[in-house]
C-alpha cells in the first residue's frame, strides 16, 4: 500500500518562543490551492457582474430621464400643433373673405369638413417638487402612456395640416391671379376724369353748335383751361396721334378688355403711336383744334366697337 505524502508548516518565532508545526496531508494543501482559485475567480465575476448591473442601473436612469424630457417635448409639439390648426382655420377664413371680396366663389376644401383638431386630451398636471430632468410644474406618470396614442394623433394632424397648407396655397395663389387679373381689368377700364372742369355737352343727342341740327353727340365734352395736362383715362397701347379732321389734335388708344378711348380738340399731343400708356400718365393738353369753340377736351369711350358714356363707369367725381 502507498504510503500518503504529507507537508509540515513550521512557525518559527524571532524572539525566544515555541517552534510549532503543523502537519496538513498533500490532498488537503491542494484542495485548499483549488478552493482559494476557485474563490478568486467566483470573486473576479462577482465584482465584474456588479458593475456591469451598476452601469445598465445608470444608462436606464439615463433613458428614463431622456423619456421624462421627451414626453415633455411631445405634449409641447402637440399644443403647436394644436395652434397651428387654429391659424390654418384663421386663413381658411381670410381665404373665403378675400374669395367674396374678388367675386369668386368658395375654395373646394372650404365646403369640406373643418380642419382637424389637435392637441391633448390629458393635460400634465402640476407638482409640488421638481421631478428628475424636468421643469418644476410637469410630472408624467409611468401608468399613464397616453403619450403614444398622442404621437399618433399628433402625426395624422401634422399630415392633415400639410395637405390644408397645400391647399391654401394653391387657394390664395388662385385668388392672387383673381386678383391681378381684376387689376388689371381696372387699369383697363376708363373709369377716371382725364380732366377736372366741367361737362358743357354731355353723352346722347343735342343740337350741334355749327350745323344747330339734333344729332347724336357720342362724346362728353368737359372745359378745361387751355394747355391744362390730359391724363389717359385707362392704361392702354396708343394706336393714333396726330390730326383727326374735325378732332383736330386727337389720340386713340386701345385700351384693351374690348375698351378704347379717343381724347380730340388737343393743343399738344405728349405720346406717340406704338407707345404704351399708363392709367393717369399724362398724354396731351387741353386746346381748341378742329371744330370747336373754345378749350375743352372732347372724350369718347368705345367697348367693343359701340360707343357708350363715360359717366357709366366713372368712380370719381368731377369737380
Amino acid at each position: 500500500m502507498k504510503k500518503e505524502g504529507f507537508f509540515t508548516v513550521m512557525w518559527i518565532p524571532h524572539s525566544q518562543g515555541r517552534v510549532r508545526r503543523m502537519r496538513i496531508s498533500k490532498f488537503i494543501f491542494s484542495l485548499s490551492i483549488t478552493g482559494a482559485a476557485v474563490a478568486l475567480v467566483a470573486l473576479f465575476f462577482l465584482v465584474h457582474s456588479y458593475l456591469q448591473l451598476k452601469e445598465k442601473v445608470n444608462l436606464l436612469d439615463e433613458l428614463e430621464r431622456v423619456n421624462r424630457i421627451q414626453k415633455v417635448k411631445i405634449f409641447s409639439l402637440a399644443e403647436k400643433v394644436k395652434d397651428f390648426t387654429k391659424t390654418m382655420e384663421r386663413l381658411q377664413e381670410l381665404e373665403d373673405k378675400l374669395r367674396t371680396l374678388a367675386g369668386v366663389g368658395e375654395s373646394v376644401s372650404g365646403k369640406e369638413a373643418s380642419l382637424g383638431k389637435g392637441g391633448p386630451q390629458v393635460y400634465l398636471p402640476p407638482v409640488e417638487g421638481p421631478a428628475v430632468g424636468l421643469p418644476e410644474q410637469f410630472i408624467i406618470e409611468k401608468e399613464h402612456p397616453f403619450s403614444y396614442a398622442l404621437i399618433g394623433r399628433t402625426e395624422e394632424n401634422v399630415n392633415y395640416l400639410e395637405r390644408e397648407a397645400k391647399r391654401r396655397e394653391e387657394g390664395l395663389g388662385e385668388i392672387e391671379k383673381i386678383l391681378l387679373q381684376k387689376k388689371d381689368l381696372f387699369a383697363s377700364t376708363p373709369n377716371i376724369f382725364s380732366v377736372q372742369g366741367w361737362i358743357s355737352s354731355g353723352f346722347g343727342r343735342r343740337i350741334n353748335p355749327f350745323t344747330k341740327k339734333r344729332e347724336f353727340h357720342q362724346a362728353i365734352d368737359i372745359v378745361a383751361p387751355w394747355g391744362t395736362e390730359v391724363k389717359a383715362a385707362a392704361q392702354g397701347e396708343v394706336i393714333f396721334a396726330g390730326w383727326l379732321g374735325p378732332y383736330g389734335l386727337a389720340i386713340k388708344v386701345r385700351d384693351g378688355y374690348g375698351y378704347s378711348t379717343v381724347y380730340g380738340h388737343l393743343s399738344r399731343i405728349l405720346v406717340k403711336k406704338g407707345s404704351r400708356v399708363s392709367k393717369g400718365e399724362a398724354i396731351g393738353r387741353v386746346g381748341s383744334t378742329g371744330r370747336s369753340t373754345g378749350p375743352h377736351l372732347h372724350f369718347e369711350v368705345w367697348f367693343k366697337e359701340k360707343p357708350i358714356n363715360p359717366l357709366d363707369l366713372m368712380v370719381e367725381p368731377l369737380g
